[in-house]
């Protein structure tokens, strides 16, 4: 077993959790993800996963006073999170978990501690650390996955892994490319059953949307989503989607991708449960990027960011707000009607292309125009 060392303001942190669990005797361990960076050197783990072999409720109460929040309730499965200026801590109860059909949620009951890390995705996310009450700071790794960290392996727990859970398909390729990992033999065979077989179809939109943000979030997301085209699996977000996303936040990246399918990006947003303002924010964008012409209004600055990935060499104002007014027409002696709707169009599509770059010059153009 290797010499684990949780990092020192981490261990600060978890302590008095332990401390506490230890006088309650409620088994307490830290899993998954952060278990496996801490076994890769990384010291900057600031999302923690705890679990309890029992409630979670007074240990996570406890979390929140000290960092400050509260205890919320996080998804289905009763998890309770907690926030803090540095840290984002998870806890739960032990559970095992029973898929009455393929692909979809789970239905699920306690269990002790080996049972709920024989639930997770893959072996080097299924250890834990010991936190209470013998053999405190001990790895927990029941299916070798500190083995299989070691050499450069992902594999699954089960070979009906992803039947159950085919989002974790989606994982897979996050992993394989963040971690530089190398597939297990048997891994292609069973990601192939599970598209061809029609289960992974079977993926509610919202928790195919969840897996394209959390690549998307990748420090170099290009190169899971073109794993995960050669899978097959890139046309359960969207026939032909992309891989080339430009952009550094989530927003901008989903944007590009929008924007990128022209004609259908729209369609493809909508089919998309995302928080509602950023859709608002792309499919602005995305208007403003198919007419070609400067806005009437101001455009806020995530939309803006947006148009300038996909036309990097736009003139420096034609993301201003129009240049020219109905005032300016009437004071040119031009009645209202459509011919000033026209004329507002054009010097908008002159001011986008850097035929009008000033206040000045929009007032030549007009006299030009009449």
């Amino acid at each position: 077993m290797p010499d684990l060392r949780i990092p020192a303001k981490t261990f600060a942190f978890l302590r008095p959790l332990a401390q506490f669990a230890c006088r309650e005797e409620l088994p307490l361990y830290v899993v998954g993800g952060c278990v496996r960076d801490w076994l890769l050197g990384r010291q900057d783990v600031k999302d923690l996963d705890l679990v309890t072999e029992g409630d979670p409720s007074d240990v996570a109460k406890l979390a929140a006073r000290m960092l400050g929040g509260q205890a919320e309730a996080f998804g289905a499965f009763g998890t309770l999170r907690v926030k803090g200026d540095d840290w984002r801590v998870d806890f739960a109860a032990a559970r095992q978990e029973e898929y009455p059909e393929p692909a979809c949620l789970p239905k699920v009951k306690p269990a002790p501690l080996e049972r709920d890390l024989f639930r997770r995705d893959f072996t080097i996310n299924a250890m834990a650390v010991r936190l209470t009450p013998v053999g405190a700071g001990a790895l927990v790794d029941p299916y070798g996955g500190w083995r299989d960290l070691q050499a450069g392996v992902l594999r699954v727990l089960h070979p009906a892994s992803f039947r159950d859970d085919p989002t974790r398909v989606f994982r897979a390729a996050r992993f394989l490319c963040r971690l530089g990992l190398r597939l297990a033999p048997g891994f292609g065979t069973l990601v192939r059953q599970s598209l061809y077989g029609c289960i992974a179809g079977r993926l509610s939109r919202h928790r195919i949307t969840q897996e394209l943000l959390r690549i998307l979030a990748e420090e170099e997301p290009q190169a899971p989503l073109r794993r995960l085209r050669a899978w097959g699996y890139l046309d359960l977000v969207y026939p032909d989607m992309p891989v080339k996303v430009r952009g550094a936040s989530v927003e901008e990246r989903l944007g590009s991708l929008v924007l990128s399918l022209g004609e259908k990006g729209e369609e493809f947003l909508a089919s998309l449960p995302v928080e509602h303002s950023m859709a608002r924010r792309i499919k602005e964008a995305l208007r403003v990027c198919r007419q070609k012409a400067s806005p009437r209004t101001a455009l806020s600055p995530e939309t803006a960011r947006l148009v300038t990935l996909a036309f990097p060499r736009l003139p420096r104002t034609a993301l201003q707000p129009l240049l020219l007014g109905g005032s300016d027409l009437q004071a040119a002696g031009l009645r209202s009607g459509p011919e000033f709707r026209t004329l507002l169009d054009e010097a908008a599509r002159a001011q986008w292309t850097g035929r009008i770059r000033s206040r000045a010059e929009a007032l030549v153009w007009l006299r030009a125009r009449r």
